[in-house]
């Protein structure tokens, strides 16, 4: 590990050199590689972690190019988690990292998250998020959670033993056709993600466990609402 090219962060005292060798040896699942994926995809490799796979079934085109900064023109129908391998790559050379072009369903899932130290969601599929939020859950990996609707976007952080997104029957809404994006927007909730789960790699006590925070684009604004337990809901059960 190549310590000069840490040497801001690691003075940061939740950092250190303590703290820069946990994510040198930490594992870091992103699922989707679109508006929320490229930048927590970026940030977690410019953080140093270790190893970082990068799922996304979908092929670029022309409609990502508003928000998708790792592809180009020259990019379209190639699979978005090939090119979000070679451009992390690039970024750091110190880290591994592997992409994969597959679909992410129940049957395979729980293959596919397992044995790693968190899980970042940056999908815009409802069913895909239950499927990776549920699985999450019932194996105790950390899992960080992040959307968009045009000039809004959440965050939050889940795993056993606080409430999560059954909680408040955030699955229970109708899925947009088409979402509606601002690519800063995606820019800004994807760097919270990244934020979040370097903070969970870390160990630090403030992730945003039970909670999730709203932003505001048009007003510049955030808030942090607790998420209120369900009675019946499993991710009550304790660590």
């Amino acid at each position: 590990m190549d310590g000069s090219r840490y040497a801001r962060q690691m003075l940061l005292p939740e950092l250190g050199e303590s703290g820069q060798k946990k994510l040198a040896s930490s594992k870091a699942l992103v699922i989707g590689c679109g508006g929320l994926g490229t930048p927590a995809a970026a940030y977690l490799a410019e953080a140093g972690v270790g190893h970082l796979e990068l799922i996304d079934t979908d092929t670029v085109s022309v409609t990502n190019l508003n928000r998708q900064f790792f592809y180009t023109e020259k990019d379209i129908d190639s699979y978005k988690a090939h090119v979000a391998q070679r451009v992390v790559r690039s970024m750091n050379g110190e880290i591994s990292v592997h992409g994969k072009a597959q679909h992410i369903d129940g049957d395979h899932i729980d293959a596919d998250i397992e044995g790693f130290d968190v899980v970042l969601d940056c999908v815009d599929s409802l069913a895909v998020r239950r499927i990776v939020h549920d699985a999450c859950l019932k194996q105790d990996i950390p899992l960080v959670e992040g959307g968009i609707d045009g000039f809004y976007g959440f965050v939050s952080c889940i795993k056993k033993g606080f409430p999560c997104l059954n909680c408040m029957d955030f699955f229970s809404g109708k899925q947009k056709d088409v979402i509606p994006v601002l690519g800063a927007v995606a820019g800004i909730i994807g760097s919270m993600q990244a934020l979040e789960a370097i903070k969970i790699l870390l160990g630090t006590d403030d992730a945003l466990f039970g909670k999730i925070l709203y932003y505001d684009a048009k007003r510049q604004e955030l808030e942090t609402v607790e998420i209120p337990y369900k009675d019946g809901c499993g991710c009550r059960s304790e660590r």
